[in-house]
């Protein structure tokens, strides 16, 4: 009886922890600092390599990036920059959102800048923006001395 027992409490405490982890968990930020995504949770990592592209943007030389930012509960939202030299193919995945309700998914478009916008605490806004389907989206915010290129 013990060993039954002691079996279940076992296989209850490899389930439940199986059940408790995030679906994003297996891609922690420290994880996508390493592999060059520019991540956004309260500042931006790899922000030199977000300004790259941008350079490569109005050079006309193609690029890829990666943006990831995470929800509250610590989720990854990607979003996939391809810059061909002329356009932007734009995805934006949630797919990894535990809360994104029935509109989270993979959803792609075809882009044309990067703009951007200082708000009134003196951060520079980046957004994707010229978007074929009209779905312009928040990118990241940095604090404006944290730039190298204004």
């Amino acid at each position: 009886m013990k060993r039954f027992l002691l079996a279940m409490m076992f296989l209850s405490i490899v389930i439940s922890t199986i059940g408790c982890s995030s679906s994003g968990a297996s891609y922690s930020s420290e994880e996508a600092i390493k592999r060059g995504d520019i991540v956004y949770q309260r500042e931006a990592a790899n922000l030199e390599r977000f300004e790259q592209f941008l350079l490569n943007l109005s050079n006309k030389k193609e690029d890829t990036i990666r943006v990831t930012g995470y929800t509250d509960e610590g989720d990854p939202i990607f979003q996939d920059l391809q810059f061909d030299g002329k356009d932007i193919q734009y995805t934006y995945d949630n797919s990894k959102d535990e809360f994104g309700g029935k509109d989270k998914g993979i959803k792609k478009d075809v882009c044309t800048e990067i703009t951007k916008k200082e708000n009134e605490q003196g951060e520079v806004e980046f957004f994707i923006s010229g978007c074929s389907k009209g779905n312009d989206g928040f990118l990241i915010r940095v604090e404006k001395d944290k730039l190298k290129h204004n």
